[in-house]
């Protein structure tokens, strides 16, 4: 009698379970994230944060789970705890700490313990405006965390005496802005002390909240962000200081004047690892430095990889770090030793989507996907090691019918680039002509890639070929091509999108009397673009949350400075206010002939909705056949389950509706 391997198995009970069913919105319901998790000190276990939506109470339902590393059995540890994020492990195993909101009239995210040993979560902090950021000391006495100072003017501003200076903040903001500050409380709970004070803060308040700190390995100092005031459009300016948490004193162990950020102590010595633009040049990619407790620098990663940083986490030792990042049309990971040579790991085609961190031992843990498979949790025993799958979250949707996904290169036709996207096929697709959708990716600071994308694979399950171009300024192919939409926000990366159009049509029979073009945030602004530049080519678009008019963008959004490395200098210095009216896809608006679906929330205050009322007024008036909904929720794309669901639904429907 033969045996049958674990994996013909599986693959043998799959074919007798019949052909697998499309994937569509019902299948998209069911997906788990997986997030936060941390492997502890002697590596034998995995903590982890399960993600599921909960459409019934419109909220995302998180709670903590334990693994157990060689038998991969999993124990829930939190039930009906709200805002679960960020645990790690005590030194000795036997806590976990994690953030979560409290249960209080009014509630806030608090820091708790969970002791290993049995027992309910206790308390730590009590911070009356809640935890930004916090980190456990390393010999587990002391938990320091971020929170935002009172309002001096509280009083005040219950007489109706609420004027407020504005400041480089956005334009949705209604109260004066304090500064965040540092606060240490012992692990056990109980009386808190503020550390620092100033006008300055270590945190920036918008839109979440970015201000890391980091304990070094004997307790004695932190490490945290400086940023000049609480307003993100002033953080080109952040830096790192060294805290005394005893004194309070403070001294700069980085230059600045390049968004810093990400700070982490290695687990052993003195080395602080962190992120910063390339030569300090926002338009570059984020190159990772490591540099003494005295600000020597010793190690820079673009000496070796010309990649931009997603994530890092130290190893075990403290010699090597672990760095994702995109590398073409791939999500990859690398590890780079101080003191040797950076080498790119071979993961048999995971797409690397968050890193964890390592134990004692080494063995690292870190989530991935495939084009085809969502998200799980995997282990390396070390970086020669083969990937270990440790979850199986989403084994569930094993039998949905996903897409075949690929990617494409071309060559640029603005400038000497090779150029890249994914081309995903209708599923199912037995040949011969079918609709396109282009699915633009936003930023411009990001990049599509092979990992398993929900919106992909619903609309190619619908009929359609669907085209993923990376055009200039994207993030997955080195510095020169990130740095190339400086002063060419609009043109530059529209040519790349057509160039990568003309490429999938000389590969697959695109009918092209049905082609559409869609994105939000930045692939919204690239929609508008293109159906101003290209009007002869579309039938359709959807335009999210556009960035239609970079006046808006500077004046009232929440990043201010953040706008200006791209251009030639400031719009309101008369030189340079035509580049920036001439980058604003509302120039061209005019032009549009395609049906197009503007979506966007009100309370955006990053791409501010400011934008869609200018385009869609601009398109009405000009007798193109246009459609505006919005959503009256606070962000740049609604964040519960019940409205992020409607805005695909709509999408896909208003594509159907005109390609179809």
């Amino acid at each position: 009698m033969r045996i049958l391997t674990g994996g013909v198995l599986v693959a043998l009970i799959a074919a007798l379970a019949g052909p697998a069913r499309a994937y569509d919105f019902a299948d998209a319901r069911q997906l788990t994230s997986i997030s936060g998790a941390q492997i502890s000190p002697d590596g034998t276990r995995v903590v982890y944060v399960r993600g599921r939506a909960d459409f019934k109470n419109d909220r995302d339902d998180r709670q903590l789970v334990l693994l157990d590393v060689r038998t991969h059995a999993e124990r829930q540890l939190t039930f009906d705890r709200k805002g679960v994020y960020g645990p790690s492990w005590s030194p000795d195993g036997r806590t976990i700490y994690f953030a979560a909101l409290d249960r209080e009239k009014h509630p806030q995210e608090q820091v708790f313990a969970m002791p290993m040993d049995g027992g309910d979560a206790r308390q730590v902090t009590h911070a009356k405006n809640g935890v930004f950021s916090w980190a456990v000391s390393p010999n587990g006495r002391r938990v320091a965390y971020a929170m935002q100072d009172d309002d001096p003017n509280a009083k005040r501003i219950a007489e109706h005496l609420d004027a407020f200076r504005v400041h480089d903040n956005d334009y949705l903001h209604r109260t004066a802005t304090p500064p965040v500050h540092v606060w240490i409380v012992g692990s056990d709970g109980g009386s808190a002390r503020q550390v620092t004070r100033g006008v300055w803060s270590a945190a920036d308040v918008n839109p979440d909240g970015g201000g890391d700190l980091t304990w070094s390995p004997d307790s004695s100092h932190l490490v945290l962000l400086h940023f000049r005031t609480p307003f993100i459009g002033n953080a080109l300016e952040a830096y790192l200081e060294v805290l005394d948490p005893t004194s309070g004193a403070l001294h700069r162990l980085t230059p600045g004047k390049a968004m810093e950020g990400s700070p982490a102590y290695a687990p052993h010595g003195g080395d602080v690892a962190y992120v910063r633009n390339v030569h300090g040049d926002y338009t570059l990619g984020a190159d990772l430095y490591v540099t003494n407790g005295y600000g020597k620098q010793i190690y820079d990663l673009r000496s070796q990889l010309d990649r931009n940083v997603d994530a890092y986490a130290w190893n075990g030792v403290g010699d090597a770090l672990w760095i994702a990042g995109g590398d073409g049309v791939n999500r990859a990971l690398w590890y780079a030793p101080l003191r040797g040579h950076v080498r790119r790991l071979d993961l048999d085609g995971l797409q690397v989507l968050a890193l964890g961190n390592a134990a004692r031992s080494g063995a690292f843990v870190f989530t991935a996907s495939r084009s085809n498979a969502p998200s799980e949790l995997y282990e390396l025993a070390s970086p020669n090691a083969k990937p270990v799958q440790l979850t199986r979250e989403n084994a569930k949707l094993a039998r949905s019918g996903f897409a075949k996904s690929i990617g494409v290169e071309w060559r640029a036709t603005k400038g000497h680039f090779t150029e890249d996207g994914i081309l995903t096929y209708p599923l199912h697709y037995r040949g011969g002509k079918a609709p396109l959708i282009l699915l633009i990716h936003g930023g411009p600071q990001s990049y599509s890639s092979l990992a398993f994308s929900s919106q992909r694979q619903i609309f190619a399950a619908h009929g359609f070929f669907v085209f993923e171009p990376n055009y200039r300024g994207s993030t997955n192919l080195g510095d020169a091509y990130q740095h190339a939409i400086t002063n060419d926000a609009g043109d530059g990366p529209g040519k790349d999108v057509m160039a990568g159009l003309a490429r999938v049509e000389s590969l697959v029979p695109i009918d092209r009397s049905r082609v559409g073009v869609s994105g939000w945030s930045y692939g919204g602004y690239m929609t508008s673009w293109l159906i101003g530049h290209y009007p002869n080519v579309w039938k359709a678009a959807v335009s999210g949350a556009s960035l239609d008019d970079w006046l808006d963008d500077y004046d009232i959004a929440f990043y201010y400075d953040l706008d200006v490395p791209f251009f030639r200098g400031k719009p309101w210095n008369p030189a340079n206010t035509a580049e920036w009216r001439e980058q604003s896809p509302i120039a061209d608006a005019s032009k549009a002939k395609a049906p197009t679906l503007i979506m966007g929330d009100i309370g955006d205050n990053n791409v501010t909705i400011t934008n869609s009322f200018k385009l869609y007024h601009a398109l009405k008036d000009n007798g193109t056949t246009v459609k505006f909904v919005a959503y009256p929720v606070h962000g740049h794309f609604p964040s519960d389950p019940v409205r992020s669901e409607d805005v695909v639904k709509r999408w896909l429907g208003w594509l159907e509706a005109y390609l179809k």
